[in-house]
Order: C-alpha cells, then sequence, then structure tokens
C-alpha cells in the first residue's frame, strides 16, 4: 500500500509516501507556525526511526531554512537517513544547507559536468515506488527556481508529479526532453508548481498533461487567485466514474491532502474536511 500526505503547510512545502511496511520518503520540509506541524514531529508521531530517502527539491530560502531545522532535529531525534536526492548540478558554495546534507548523506543522482549534454534526468525504483527526477542545469539557470527537481512518482494506478518551485522557463527547458514530456501525458494527479502562482504556470504542460485532480499547497494561509484557480480548474478532467466532484483541491481550503492505494482496491482521496473515493 501507498500513502502520499501532502501537509498543510505555512512555509515551503512537505509532503511524506509512506508503505504499509514503514517504509518513509519525504518531499521537502516545509511547516506551519499555526498547527505547530513540523516534519520530523510528524515521523516521530508515526514512531519512524528510519528515513528511507530525503528529497529536496526546492532551493529558495524558505525551502533551505526548512532543510537545516530538519538536518538539526534528526540529530536530536536520532532520526537516521539512507540518502538524499537533490538536484547534482548546484554548486555547494552557492547552496550551503543543501551543502551541509550532501556532508552527511549521499545524493544518489548524479550528472557529468565535463559532458557536452549533461545528464538531465534519473530514474529509480524505492521500496515498490517509481522515481523519475528531472532537473536543469545550473550552467543554464542561475535562479533558484528553475533548478528545482521535478518528481514523478508511480505507484500502481498513481501517477502523480510534484514540480516544486519551477517556473515557467524552467518548464520549457524540460518540455524539450521527449522523456519528460511521456512522463506528463501519463499523471493523472498534478501537484501546481510554487503554490499556485502565476509565475510558474506554463500552459504548454497541459497540452501533454490531463490530470483528473490538481493540486495546490497554498503558502502561509494565503488563498490562490481566483484567475489562477479557474486557469488550473479547466485542465483537470475530473475524476473517472464521477465518483469525486472535485477537480482541484487547495490545502488553504481542504487542509492536509491524503492520496491512498492499498492492494487492489480503488484509490482513495481524502482531506481534513472532506473525502472522496474514485
Amino acid at each position: 500500500m501507498l500513502d502520499i500526505k501532502i501537509f498543510d503547510v505555512d512555509e515551503g512545502f512537505c509532503a511524506a509516501l509512506s508503505t504499509g511496511d514503514h517504509h518513509t520518503i519525504l518531499i521537502d520540509f516545509g511547516y506551519s507556525t499555526r498547527s505547530g506541524f513540523n516534519p520530523s514531529q510528524h515521523l516521530l508521531q508515526q514512531r519512524c526511526t528510519s528515513l528511507d530517502c530525503m528529497i529536496v527539491p526546492a532551493y529558495g530560502e524558505e525551502h533551505l531554512a526548512g532543510l537545516s531545522n530538519f538536518l538539526r532535529q534528526t540529530l536530536i531525534d536520532g532520526l537516521a537517513v539512507h540518502f538524499l536526492v537533490a538536484n547534482p548540478s548546484l554548486a555547494a558554495e552557492q547552496f550551503h544547507e543543501l551543502d551541509l546534507a550532501n556532508q552527511r548523506f549521499s545524493n544518489v543522482l548524479t550528472t557529468d559536468q565535463n559532458s557536452r549534454c549533461p545528464k538531465v534526468s534519473q530514474s529509480m525504483k524505492i521500496h515498490g515506488i517509481d522515481f523519475s527526477f528531472f532537473w536543469n542545469d545550473q550552467s543554464d539557470f542561475q535562479d533558484a527556481h528553475n533548478l528545482s527537481l521535478v518528481t514523478f512518482v508511480s505507484y500502481r494506478d498513481i501517477k502523480i508529479v510534484f514540480p516544486s518551485d519551477l517556473e515557467v522557463e524552467g518548464w520549457r527547458a524540460l518540455l524539450k526532453d521527449d522523456d519528460f514530456c511521456n512522463r506528463l501525458r501519463h499523471v493523472n494527479m498534478f501537484v501546481a508548481a510554487n503554490h499556485g502562482r502565476e509565475e510558474s504556470y506554463c500552459p504548454e504542460v497541459f497540452d501533454y498533461c490531463r490530470p483528473e485532480i490538481i493540486i495546490i499547497s497554498n503558502e502561509s494561509n494565503q488563498r490562490v487567485s481566483p484567475t489562477m484557480l479557474n486557469q488550473y480548474r479547466k485542465h483537470a478532467k475530473g475524476c473517472s466514474e464521477s465518483v469525486c466532484n472535485q477537480k482541484l483541491l487547495t490545502t488553504y481550503d481542504d487542509g492536509t491532502i491524503t492520496i491512498s492505494k492499498c492492494l487492489d482496491r480503488l484509490r482513495q482521496v481524502q482531506t481534513q474536511r472532506k473525502a472522496y473515493q474514485h
């Protein structure tokens, strides 16, 4: 089985993937001053003493601050981390917190900086879950948002993409990759980039991707503009069997969102306020 929790946080973003045999993978390190939520606290509450993988997808200040706090807390709580995943093209001296993480845990993504065409993607299987990672090279982009690591997760009939803080130019660069476009074609759950902000909305993405549901993680408990909500809503086709009448979920309106798959049962989408099955 697999549970994907997209948490209702104030700062940054945070999602946890948990399997039925107590394996856990963390995507980003956002926290909430309203509820007191932080990733390490959640893991302790779940009696997790070992984190299989720590995905570091975003490199803006608020995300790296969350990473720094999380690294500090892992030492206090004695939480073991097996390895991390991050954009391998980043210069350590420009991303100090990421460099500290790299000193403690091995980044499993690699790139050949001496190649004329450095590798910008890598796939792997972690405890029965398929992951594909794509990134822009730092030699092509200097701004942190467009260096975001895009994470595709595939487990049975769950196909979800986490594009982190990617902005339009970063999307367009990755859309030149045929494998990236093919991954988008299979996505049925789409997490909007950068809290649903306009500068991260790339309409060309939806030439390839027609998800059932679009999820927006709000920032600082702020609503997304009605214009952007409508833009995203029109790209979602709705769930199969018309069981779910929601095409768009936001953490502002729905709280923490959980996507579950148990054996051969139907996928289930639950929120703190509502529950849908499809």
